[in-house]
């Protein structure tokens, strides 16, 4: 299983404040919940292998996930194979793709798009629809494009739309706690 960068952190941080036990044992949950959604998915992942992980606020800029370790190491822990563009390095993670390219992802079994939305926090009326303010716009902007919507896992319902403060906010036990949750939600919800 690939090492999360907080997992060394979390232990640096237990020696300076001599908590090392107490580490320990957040560590050993964390790879228990890691464990306990790999069981979940396995047989997803063994007939839907390949996600294509996207990060984006309305698809004007759209990043891979696989820049952030947070986001993309809990799929790759749980089975999935992640989808790269053709001659694609690890140099481009920090450019934008196009929305052009995405036809050229379409081997991917899901997508699984990141979404945020900071602009309309003062419209924010309840943090309890704070959720729907970071995703709304990207699944309107989603369902009413062309391209995206050309793509097979679009096609078969398998896009999932999922909070990026989960795994960039929150990178740690307790956020990738809460983002294999959001993904097991999703991915194992009935159509």
């Amino acid at each position: 299983m690939a090492r999360f960068e907080s997992e060394l952190s979390l232990q640096i941080t237990a020696q300076a404040v001599d908590r090392v036990e107490q580490a320990e044992q957040v560590l050993l949950n964390h790879k228990q919940h890691i464990a306990s959604a790999r069981d979940q998915l396995v047989s997803l992942v063994a007939t839907q292998p390949k996600a294509l992980l996207l990060i984006t606020s309305q698809l004007q800029e759209i990043y891979l996930g696989n820049s952030y370790n947070s986001c993309r190491l809990p799929l790759e822990a749980v089975g999935f194979q992640l989808v790269y563009p053709p001659n694609f390095n690890d140099k481009d993670f920090e450019s934008p793709i196009s929305l052009e390219i995405l036809p050229e992802l379409n081997k991917a079994d899901a997508i699984i798009l990141l979404g945020y939305n900071f602009n309309d926090l003062k419209q924010l009326d309840s943090m309890d629809r704070f959720e729907e303010n970071q995703l709304s716009k990207l699944k309107q902007a989603w369902e009413e494009n062309a391209i995206s919507q050309s793509l097979d896992a679009s096609q078969a319902g398998r896009v999932y739309f999922i909070p990026t403060y989960l795994c960039a906010g929150l990178p740690g036990p307790i956020g990738t706690e809460l983002y294999l949750e959001a993904l097991k939600n999703h991915l194992l919800a009935p159509n």
